[in-house]
């Protein structure tokens, strides 16, 4: 009985050694909210004057500041060296992401033009996020 006992307390005590750790845990929430960021802004980048919708956009751009909410609430489970190049990135890519939803809200042209300001303001994030996220270490 005393051999069982030890064994199941044995086969716990590595299932719980063998278990993330919540570094590896907020990495993980990091980069995912990270790959979401890039897949909305690829998918903004793919409209075009005639595909583009306030509605997308909007959506887009609420997804995006949500997580990086959720980048920054993860920030003090981090490693110190991912904890500064996420905040950094987090600053850097916020203020962008705030820049272009004032530009495209506040832009009053129409037609062809609107669709040029509208197209170079999401190239213009697409890039920021690039450069931001860029040094933010998630392979």
């Amino acid at each position: 009985m005393i051999r069982i006992l030890a064994a199941v307390l044995a086969s716990a005590a590595l299932m719980v050694a063998c278990g993330e750790s919540d570094e590896e845990k907020a990495q993980n929430r990091v980069c995912d909210a990270r790959a979401d960021i890039e897949r909305r802004v690829d998918d903004l980048a793919g409209l075009t004057a005639t595909t583009v919708s306030i509605e997308q956009v909007t959506n887009n751009l609420e997804a995006m500041r949500d997580d990086l909410q959720k980048i920054a609430a993860e920030r003090e489970d981090l490693a110190p060296d991912q904890r500064r190049a996420v905040e950094e990135a987090g600053q850097r890519f916020r203020s962008e992401l705030e820049a272009t939803a004032r530009d495209l809200v506040s832009g009053t042209t129409s037609g062809e033009e609107a669709g040029e300001r509208i197209g170079a303001a999401l190239d213009d994030l697409g890039k920021s996020f690039r450069d931001a996220y860029g040094p933010v270490d998630c392979d």
